[in-house]
């Protein structure tokens, strides 16, 4: 009887598990769909039109502080996608495990057409999405670094590689926490260990660091590699944290200052998700220059 019950029980188990990994996929795609629906209306309404119609009314920019991101919007002038055309494609990225919370990267493209010589500049975006209960996905925060040259990435669209998944009993209040301690060492850690150690201590092979003027460096020893030569001193001071309700996934912003080899101060973005031991490791790394 201990054998049949043993054996019911981690059935039971292995039904709850396969359950939530198909209910997540569900919930990316939604996410992803969301996406491209995004896009595809920035072809038909322009940029600042279907930017107001995707982005949650709570939205926000940085300028380095964080501002209303809507309000920004409407204070600019709508142009059609015949004078200034923007294209992106959702490539990778992840969502919580309570689904409310996720995060998309990819390559996009800006052109001017207005120009004498319309050319397309490549940019690296990254997007935080919300929704309320089986509400649509909004865009919180929407953040971009422009590369030299066009960013590749697998073919389709990949769910973000974790080592592991959080799947522990901290809801959201433990997870807004941690994730602010994460943040804050890490922060801490610029100081007292370097950039490059610092970020080593948080990152995975699969961790994205995105900078204007560079390709995106990819995993732990490429980003160390990226602070050793253009980061070498800095500083930066958390803002706000945010996790998810499933204490698995959730962004970070705050301001930071480059000191050397050069000058530089702006805001940073970060994702964060959690492996099965409880550990944030940071996905994602985006910052705007002032």
């Amino acid at each position: 009887m201990k054998t049949t019950s043993v054996f019911a029980v981690a059935v039971l188990s292995i039904g709850v598990i396969v359950n939530a990994l198909a209910q997540n996929t569900s919930t990316l795609d939604s996410l992803v769909n969301a996406e491209r629906a995004f896009a595809k209306t920035a072809t038909e309404k322009g940029i600042r039109d279907s930017f107001l119609e995707f982005f949650d009314e709570s939205a926000i920019a940085f300028d380095p502080a964080p501002v209303s991101a809507t309000a920004r919007l409407r204070s600019r002038p709508g142009r059609p996608s015949s004078e200034l055309e923007l294209r992106w494609e959702p490539r990778t990225g992840d969502v919580a495990a309570s689904g409310e919370l996720g995060w998309l990267t990819g390559p996009s493209t800006f052109t001017d057409h207005t120009s004498p010589t319309p050319t397309p500049h490549h940019g690296n975006y990254l997007s935080v999405w919300r929704r309320q209960a089986d509400g649509p996905w909004r865009v919180f925060i929407d953040i971009g670094s422009d590369p030299p040259n066009a960013v590749t990435f697998a073919d389709g669209f990949t769910r973000f590689s974790l080592p592991s998944h959080y799947s522990g009993a901290d809801r959201k209040a433990a997870g807004v926490a941690t994730l602010l301690e994460a943040d804050k060492s890490l922060n801490a850690g610029l100081s007292t260990d370097g950039p490059g150690a610092a970020y080593s201590s948080v990152t995975s092979s699969g961790s994205r660091l995105h900078r204007s003027g560079f390709m995106p460096s990819i995993g732990s020893a490429a980003i160390r590699a990226w602070f050793d030569a253009h980061a070498s001193a800095m500083s930066a001071s958390t803002g706000a944290a945010e996790s998810a309700n499933s204490a698995d996934l959730g962004y970070s912003y705050g301001t930071y200052e480059v000191k050397a080899p050069s000058s530089q101060k702006g805001a940073y973005v970060r994702v964060w998700q959690r492996d099965a031991a409880g550990k944030w490791l940071l996905v994602a790394d985006v910052v705007q220059k002032s």
